[in-house]
């Protein structure tokens, strides 16, 4: 009995030490893809479709060899060597993925596959493998111009990714989320010429994209014309970590190497007019558009840096030429049309980027800051400010709003002697202005200004009433909100320090003529402002509202100039279109659209035949380019360089959607949608 169980014992360990030889040592991986084999497997595919006798199928080689980079600063482009003329017609065109040709296994196949290599280390001493993993769902196009590869993008569905061993393709797709990023996607980097000469492997620059990351990438690349199949097999190298891929883990498995190879095996056939779904893309080799393109986009940068931006916040940059336009309240600078000519009328914010808070979707107004704090949620990163920073300003908008809920009665600002200006102006009401505190500096808990409107609602059409020994004179009033008013100095020509944060978009106003009799403002010269009665300021120091009460939140951000909750009432959305500066020159029918705050509007929408005016409300130059910073289309549209008041107007006829971008900020974008 004994001797029959030690019989079994040994058979069973044998049969484990043979499975375990079969399924973990043998190391049978299929070998990876090589040149001859996939001619061979074109040839035949091809034979099998004629009826003639077999003949041996004539090929072209195709060798990509390396380019020659054209200095720029906005784009990278290549050069090309001239492929041989006798053979251009051949391959010039848009190849497709051959879906049809073959068939799939991991052991072999004769289709168009992408997968992998990779070796693992196994416990106890047993020693090394090399694991595979295939996916036949391969999709892309790569394209020919000129004698040159122009464009290549191949991408690989993982979900049916396939090892040579079935029990790893589950922690496979797991390490890879194919579940979130099914697709590796692989694009041509730079332009790649032909050489008709030889077979050789060349290497090739692209990007991968994998697990939703992309890395640069090198690829070791071979190609022929095998008759009417153009055959390309590559391999390239590539790291796990960089693509946050953690190696499958198994009982038996000690490790994993970080570093693995992809290989490919491609039949791509040519695309045909009726079935190609893009025109051949142009390449991006020199040709004198492109030369004229990169020469005039780099002229713009050379002309921009030669601008002299003033060296005070307030202040306008000398040598302006300005046309009239802008927003008060939500650009830079606003130019106006008067009888002596363009004028500036206003400068607002820090020079540079600005955080505007206006966006009704951001929670700008005051009660909004109050809950965002209290409710400790995130802080959007459109606001700018850190946790720290928002308690600081709550703190002090807290402080105002105490102040102002003492002097809600006009008679208690009439008793501290705020005078009103007389003029309710819309969307903001009427400044009671203390005069005698312009010189104490900036405190948050007692602003220079109270802003107060009429409480029937009304936007008056003539003069306010005025304070008297202390006491309001004319119709009943509410209180609004509030403002501070600091002076200009020639010690201090920066952008005032207020509250805390950045959202204090400081403005101040020029070439203003105040009519405190007749409760209107105007822009017109000073010989104008006198005649009819009124007092005329070349420069109102820096101001800034502020919309603490609660009755009136301001959903355009508590510090906006304009409040839409007081006369006349309208949603945040109108408020812009209705302050909108347009001069003598603005084309009839025309929509105007300003670049303020380093942005163009995400998306311009006009009817064919209706002109876009473009105007640069910011404060340094800009463009107003056709095309992508990556491929610029000058011949299309092109402003030039466009200092701070200068417009631009396309005309359009052709329906459409045309991208446009700023040469100088690449990162400033549009779209123009032509309906």
């Amino acid at each position: 009995m004994k001797r029959k169980l030690v019989l079994i014992t040994f058979a069973l360990i044998g049969i484990a030490v043979f499975a375990g030889w079969w399924f973990l040592l043998r190391d049978d991986a299929p070998p990876p893809p090589d040149l001859e084999s996939a001619i061979q497997i074109a040839s035949a595919a091809q034979a099998a479709t004629t009826t003639t006798n077999a003949v041996t199928v004539p090929s072209t080689t195709l060798t990509a060899t390396s380019t020659t980079e054209v200095p720029t600063t906005i784009a990278p482009t290549s050069t090309t060597m001239e492929l041989d003329p006798n053979e251009e017609s051949d391959i010039t065109g848009t190849w497709s993925v051959d879906k049809t040709i073959g068939s799939f296994g991991i052991d072999e196949s004769t289709s168009s596959f992408v997968g992998f290599r990779i070796q693992e280390v196994l416990g106890r001493g047993i020693g090394e493998v090399t694991a595979v993993g295939r996916t036949p769902l391969v999709d892309g196009t790569i394209n020919f111009v000129e004698g040159s590869l122009t464009k290549a993008e191949i991408i690989a569905d993982l979900t049916e990714l396939r090892t040579d061993r079935s029990m790893r393709d589950s922690k496979v797709q797991s390490a890879l989320n194919t579940s979130t990023h099914p697709n590796a996607v692989f694009v041509l980097d730079e332009t790649i010429s032909i050489n008709n000469s030889k077979i050789i492997d060349s290497t090739v620059p692209g990007s991968l994209t994998v697990n939703g990351l992309t890395n640069q990438i090198e690829v070791e690349l071979q190609g022929q014309l095998v008759g009417q199949i153009m055959t390309v097999v590559g391999k390239f190298e590539v790291a796990l970590s960089d693509y946050e891929v953690e190696a499958p883990s198994a009982p038996v498995v000690v490790s994993v190497e970080d570093t693995a190879i992809v290989e490919f095996q491609l039949f791509f056939i040519k695309a045909t007019s009726a079935d190609s779904t893009a025109a051949v893309v142009t390449t991006t080799t020199i040709d004198p558009l492109t030369i004229e393109n990169v020469k005039q986009l780099n002229e713009y940068i050379a002309e921009a840096t030669s601008f002299d931006q003033s060296d005070s916040d307030w202040l306008l940059p000398g040598n302006l030429d300005p046309s009239a336009g802008g927003a008060p309240g939500f650009t830079r600078y606003v130019f106006r049309q008067t009888s002596a000519g363009v004028v500036p009328t206003l400068v607002e914010g820090p020079i540079g980027p600005q955080f505007r808070c206006q966006d009704e979707d951001l929670p700008c107004s005051y009660l909004e800051l109050k809950e965002l704090l209290e409710s400790n949620s995130l802080i959007p990163e459109e606001m700018g400010l850190s946790r720290e920073e928002l308690t600081k300003l709550v703190s002090e908008l807290d402080l105002l709003s105490q102040f102002l809920e003492e002097h809600r009665d006009v008679n208690k600002a009439c008793e501290k002697g705020y005078l009103s200006d007389r003029i309710q102006t819309a969307n903001m009401g009427s400044h009671f202005i203390r005069a005698d505190a312009f010189a104490d500096g900036f405190n948050p808990g007692e602003p220079e200004i109270i802003l107060y409107a009429r409480a029937d609602g009304i936007l008056p059409s003539g003069a306010l009433g005025q304070c008297r020994d202390g006491v309001w004179d004319g119709e009943p009033m509410v209180l609004v909100g509030s403002a501070f008013i600091l002076p200009p100095t020639q010690k201090d020509n920066s952008h005032p320090e207020g509250f805390t944060g950045n959202l204090d978009n400081w403005h101040v106003h020029l070439n203003l003529c105040r009519g405190n009799s007749t409760g209107t403002d105007a822009f017109v010269p000073k010989e104008e402002c006198e005649k009819l009665g009124g007092k005329f300021h070349e420069t109102i120091g820096w101001m800034m509202h502020a919309w603490v009460n609660p009755e009136h939140d301001n959903e355009l951000g508590v510090f906006s100039m304009w409040n839409p909750t007081i006369a006349p009432f309208g949603d945040t959305g109108s408020v812009e279109d209705r302050f909108l500066v347009q001069g003598e020159n603005f084309p009839e029918g025309a929509k105007q659209s300003l670049v303020t705050n380093f942005a163009f509007e995400d998306e311009i929408e006009v009817e064919a035949g209706q002109s876009v005016y473009f105007n640069n409300s910011d404060s340094v130059p800009h463009t107003i380019s056709a095309g992508t910073p990556d491929a610029p289309e000058l011949e299309e549209f092109d402003s030039g360089v466009l200092n701070p008041g200068d417009n631009f107007q396309i005309d359009t006829s052709q329906p459409g959607s045309y991208p446009l971008f700023c040469a100088l900020h690449p990162d400033m974008t549009a779209l123009l949608i032509v309906n």
